[in-house]
């Protein structure tokens, strides 16, 4: 009986270990798209970012009104965002398409689901800024990438102007057993709960500090929240305390029918109607309002 137990308790060990290790390496996604598909110029290229290479498209625009770094999920690349870039390049919005480390092209074999990657987006930031210093900047996230937005934002208030979370998990230990509770129901969550410890010495970071809504809460920056009201990996209550803790103008959207990170292929042009009309709402704020007859007599 006691031989049993221990080999019962050495294989569930193993289990946590390997699943440990397979989330926090994540297989490469193939890119399936890009928006030269489109018709959009794309320019590949490299940031060095923290040891690595990252890569990505640039999407440029003549006369941008805007720029935007564009975040994908976790298992995605940047190919996740590549019909998004096109149709904010027809509203004159200059795009960064990014591969998160260990994603898509880019170097490095080890993920922390949005706490190191906060890392990239400020590499990314720095890029598009050189690129067109006096425009607005917005980071526009998805799961994963919308995480590491809000990291880098409130790291460096600097790195943009505002952020747009979609499906953007609260807290990173209460997702992950919403993921196990995705691929297999309340069993699977209860049996792999403890993955997130084992996962611990893997990861240079401790997984219980990484929380979005604290780290909105810290900043001051507009904040789109975009989440399907059937969302069941990321539960969209993650959502609402993301909301209720942003530190600066906030609107929440919560989409009918939709599941994680679908909106945007379930109603695109409402989807891009909201970045839209946010990212306008950033132009507006940063334009300087004329002088009055009074304040032009002074000069």
């Amino acid at each position: 009986m006691l031989i049993g137990l221990s080999l019962a308790v050495a294989v569930y060990l193993l289990i946590l270990i390997i699943v440990a290790w397979a989330a926090t390496h994540p297989p490469r996604s193939p890119i399936f798209l890009s928006p030269s598909a489109m018709g959009i110029a794309v320019e590949e290229i490299e940031l060095p970012c923290e040891g690595l290479t990252l890569r990505g498209w640039w999407v440029d625009h003549p006369n941008p009104k805007a720029t935007a770094v564009l975040l994908h999920g976790y298992v995605m690349n940047r190919a996740e965002n590549a019909a998004l870039a096109a149709r904010l390049h027809e509203e004159g919005v200059a795009c960064l398409l990014l591969d998160f480390r260990a994603h898509g092209k880019s170097d490095g074999n080890l993920t922390g689901i949005g706490w190191p990657e906060r890392a990239d987006v400020l590499c990314a930031c720095e890029f598009v800024a050189k690129r067109h210093p006096q425009t607005p900047r917005v980071l526009i996230g998805s799961s994963m990438g919308a995480a590491a937005a809000a990291f880098a934002i409130a790291e460096d208030p600097t790195c943009a102007d505002g952020i747009v979370l979609d499906s953007s998990y609260s807290s990173l230990p209460s997702a992950t057993l919403g993921w196990w509770r995705f691929i297999g129901g309340r069993p699977a969550s209860a049996l792999l709960a403890p993955v997130i410890l084992v996962a611990w010495p893997m990861v240079p970071f401790n997984p219980f500090s990484v929380n979005v809504g604290r780290a909105l809460a810290r900043s001051d920056k507009p904040v789109l929240i975009i989440h399907g009201d059937e969302d069941d990996l990321v539960n969209v209550e993650h959502a609402v305390r993301n909301h209720r803790l942003a530190g600066g103008k906030k609107h929440l959207e919560i989409v009918a029918g939709s599941s994680h990170s679908e909106t945007r292929w379930l109603d695109p042009e409402r989807y891009a109607e909201l970045l839209i009309a946010f990212i306008d709402d950033l132009v507006s704020d940063r334009i300087e309002p004329p002088l009055s007859a009074h304040d032009s007599s002074l000069s």
